[in-house]
């Protein structure tokens, strides 16, 4: 998540892959019922629970994080992964 930017992707379980769908963040987010749903960790904490939550599929790189939050970029393709 990008918190300066309100930018922030999600491993979409019904579809099996990494999404950028802000509509969804912004109301898992702002519900005060998942407060203590999410906290700030360091890349190397992400990699390994997004692995976990996931089934195996890596966050995709920094580049391809970037170009999912890209003006254009389509929220309801399969995103580019990272080594898997």
């Amino acid at each position: 998540m990008d918190v300066g930017a309100g930018n922030a992707i999600l491993w979409d379980h019904r579809s099996g892959h990494w999404a950028f769908d802000p509509a969804l963040v912004v109301r898992f987010v702002n519900d005060y019922r998942n407060v203590d749903r999410f906290e700030t960790v360091d890349r190397a904490t992400a990699e390994r629970v997004a692995e976990a939550v996931s089934g195996g599929i890596a966050l995709p790189d920094e580049d391809g994080i970037r170009a999912m939050f890209a003006p254009g970029a389509s929220a309801g393709e399969p995103q580019p992964s990272g080594p898997q």
